[in-house]
């Protein structure tokens, strides 16, 4: 144990969390207990190397439902220090732990009573701490209540602001009419644990999902990290695909977006005995505007971050970086064999602002210094710069996206006619709805403009395209390293 590292132990067991115990079990192992959740701080030494640190949270309750989970190598002890108040405050965040209460509501609450109790069971099976109630929707607005989620029947979805100012620290959103009329408890179930969490356990690839890929010679070994960043969260998926079967994979959970996150990644793995040496590439998708491996995040804080140049010249390695939603859009294309041309929408709940991924003839659009698909400017003309609050309430329900995504999809057609659409909203569940209100509010001037609109197709497996897209994209430049020509 180095200096840096009885530093380290000596700063995390001097904290005082309001509720916490800390208790060094050894001098490797440190827990922290609250009455819900448990933390670990855990050190790992690899002969000279310096030494790894594990930070995770979990809920006692659930703990197959991880809060924060990471490794960093143990180099820098003022980033050390921040990585763990960020522990430490998710540990003090106790509606991540107490059981997760949800409020149905209708018009007399007695078919959504009939929907809490399938909800009831379903989230039983799966080990879940939730509780459901039901209420007629004038009952809850008069009584109130501390619930995590109000789930509003779709005849009453239009009463959501309403309910959002009754409830303001409940997430309020509209069950999608295919979901209430069908009594789909696993959808809904879903849809809420999305919204109150944004984090799931990153799966290893079926090597079924590969098996089109558009003829591309999959014939490298290669590192995948795919990152999503939502309001609560942000998530770090990773995997080593050898030939296109996936050898090794791993996740992080965290609730706040940092670039950094990712070098300690590598950092940990490294010492973990990982060889760089051995990979043919790392290809990384992330938010925001990618150019050359520099990544751009306005809204997140991100400027002219050298992510790529970084970490390629201290692994000796090549490494390509790019948008996320562009992986996506490439994800749909190369497990396919039916469009060739294709624009990837999405969309997350509460959000405003939507990103795009567009490929034409077989080709990724990027455009100049790569901005192809940051269509915030254009949203934002569309729908108006100064009512943002509107829009974010339209977020929250599936007709409230459809109006915020028509008349940018209607542009993607005028300006791109995709094959299809790939729409990636959870709350966009209709795809035939979705498609019959672009048609109707664009494309009924003449009667054959309405031949033009394309295939609307549902995306359920984002982070999934995204990690199969960017595999397809590191392929394709260790294979033809000279650039397509623009589109």
């Amino acid at each position: 144990m180095d200096g840096l590292g009885k530093s380290f132990r000596a700063f995390v067991l001097s904290q005082k969390i309001p509720g916490c115990t800390i208790t060094a079990v050894d001098d490797d192992h440190i827990t922290l207990l609250t009455a819900d959740a448990k933390g670990a701080v855990n050190f790992y030494r690899f002969d000279d190397m310096p030494e790894v640190v594990e930070l995770s949270v979990i809920d006692i309750d659930c703990p197959d439902d991880p809060k924060f989970f990471l490794h960093f190598e143990l180099d820098d002890e003022a980033h050390a220090e921040e990585l763990f108040n960020e522990m430490a405050q998710v540990l003090q965040e106790r509606d991540l732990f107490e059981t997760t209460r949800v409020l149905l509501c209708c018009t007399a609450g007695l078919t959504t009573t009939m929907f809490a109790n399938k909800l009831a069971e379903a989230a039983k099976t799966l080990s879940l701490d939730y509780s459901f109630e039901a209420l007629p929707l004038a009952q809850a607005k008069e009584e109130g209540g501390d619930y995590d989620a109000v789930l509003l029947a779709p005849q009453v979805g239009y009463q959501r602001k309403a309910v959002a100012e009754a409830f303001p620290d409940a997430v309020v959103v509209e069950i999608p009419a295919k979901v209430f009329a069908a009594y789909d408890a696993g959808a809904a179930l879903k849809l809420v644990m999305h919204l109150l969490s944004d984090h799931a356990v990153f799966p290893t690839a079926d090597s079924s999902d590969l098996k089109l890929m558009r003829d591309m010679k999959n014939d490298k070994v290669i590192m995948v990290i795919s990152v999503v960043a939502r309001s609560r969260s942000s998530w770090i998926g990773w995997r080593i695909y050898d030939k296109g079967e996936v050898v090794a994979f791993g996740s992080v959970t965290k609730p706040s977006h940092d670039l950094r996150d990712i070098e300690d990644l590598l950092a940990t793995l490294r010492l973990k005995g990982w060889d760089p040496s051995q990979l043919d590439a790392i290809g990384i998708a992330v938010p925001g505007i990618v150019n050359s491996g520099t990544v751009a995040d306005a809204g997140r804080g991100i400027t002219d971050y050298q992510l790529g140049r970084t970490l390629s010249k201290r692994y000796g390695t090549k490494v390509y970086v790019d948008n996320n939603a562009n992986a996506a859009a490439v994800g749909c294309y190369v497990t396919q064999n039916e469009y060739d041309s294709l624009v990837l929408h999405t969309q997350q709940t509460g959000m405003p602002v939507p990103g795009q991924g567009i490929v034409v003839d077989g080709h990724l659009v990027k455009g100049r210094k790569n901005y192809a698909g940051e269509i915030g400017p254009l949203f934002a003309a569309v729908h108006g710069r100064d009512g943002m609050t509107r829009l974010q309430d339209l977020a929250w329900t599936s007709e409230g996206m459809r109006e915020l995504a028509a008349p940018i999809l209607a542009a993607d057609i005028s300006l791109v006619s995709p094959d299809a659409i790939y729409v990636a909203v959870d709350l966009l569940d209709d795809m035939d709805a979705l498609k019959d209100q672009v048609a109707r509010s664009y494309f009924t001037e003449r009667e054959d403009l309405k031949s033009y609109v394309p295939d609307f197709i549902r995306v359920t497996d984002y982070r999934e395209r995204i990690a199969i897209g960017e595999l397809a994209l590191c392929l394709q430049k260790l294979h033809n390293p000279r650039p397509h020509r623009k589109h």
